[in-house]
C-alpha cells in the first residue's frame, strides 16, 4: 500500500505540475512513477518475478529518456527502452499464465491485426519513423494479447486489472504517437500522461496483488 501510494501521488503531482506548466516539477515527478511503482511490486509481490522488474526498470529508462522527446535520439532510445519494457512485460504475463488458450489467441489475433493497422494509419509517422513505430506497434499489441492469455489462464481481479492495464497501454501509446505527430494541444502532457499512470499502474498493481505461486 506505501508504494502504490506514492506511485499515485507521484502522478498526481505529475498532472498537476502540467497542468500548471511547472516544468520542473513535473519532470522530476515523471522520473519518481517508476521507481514507486517498483516499490509497490516488490513489498507486494510474492514471489518476485524478475521479469516484471525488468519490465518496470526499462520503462524508468524510458521515462527518464523522453524527458528530452524532443531531441531525436533521446526519443529513439527512449522508445527503444518501451519496446524492450514490454518485451519483458510478454515474458512475464506468459510465465505466469503456465500454458495457452488456442482459442483465444486465434479469435484475439484476428481482431489485433485489423486493430493495428487503424493505429497505424491513424498515427501516420512520417517515412524515417515508420519502421520504428511499425515495431513497436506490434510489440505494445502483441503484449495486450499476452496480457488477455494471462486473464484466460488465470482469471481473476488480478488477471483483469493487467489485461485492462494492457489495453489502456494501447490507447495512452497511440494517442502520444498520434499528438507528437501531429499538432500538439496546449496540455499534450496532461492529456498523454493520465492514460499512461493508469496503464502503468493496473499492470504491476495486478501482477503485485496476483496469486501466482
Amino acid at each position: 500500500m506505501i508504494g502504490a501510494g506514492l506511485y499515485f501521488l507521484a502522478g498526481i503531482v505529475n498532472l498537476t505540475s502540467a497542468f500548471l506548466f511547472k516544468d520542473k516539477v513535473r519532470i522530476a515527478s515523471k522520473i519518481c512513477l517508476m521507481p514507486t511503482l517498483l516499490l509497490a511490486y516488490l513489498l507486494g509481490s510474492a514471489p518476485t518475478n524478475l521479469l516484471v522488474v525488468a519490465a518496470i526498470v526499462f520503462s524508468w529508462v524510458g521515462d527518464a529518456l523522453l524527458v528530452k522527446k524532443d531531441k531525436r535520439i533521446f526519443f529513439m532510445t527512449g522508445l527503444a527502452a518501451f519496446l524492450i519494457a514490454h518485451l519483458w512485460y510478454i515474458a512475464a504475463f506468459m510465465s505466469l499464465a503456465r500454458g495457452l488458450n488456442l482459442a483465444g489467441l486465434i479469435v484475439s489475433g484476428v481482431i489485433a491485426i485489423p486493430l493495428g493497422l487503424v493505429i497505424l494509419r491513424l498515427v501516420d509517422a512520417k517515412a524515417p519513423m515508420k519502421i520504428p513505430v511499425t515495431a513497436y506497434a506490434v510489440v505494445i499489441i502483441l503484449m495486450s494479447l499476452a496480457a488477455l492469455q494471462l486473464l484466460l489462464m488465470r482469471p481473476g481481479p488480478a488477471a483483469t486489472a493487467v489485461f485492462v492495464g494492457a489495453l489502456v497501454y494501447i490507447v495512452s501509446d497511440s494517442l502520444m504517437a498520434y499528438l507528437l505527430f501531429h499538432r500538439q494541444p496546449k496540455y499534450f502532457n496532461v492529456i498523454t500522461m493520465v492514460p499512461y499512470i493508469v496503464a502503468q499502474g493496473c499492470i504491476v498493481l495486478g501482477l503485485a496483488a496476483g496469486p501466482w505461486s
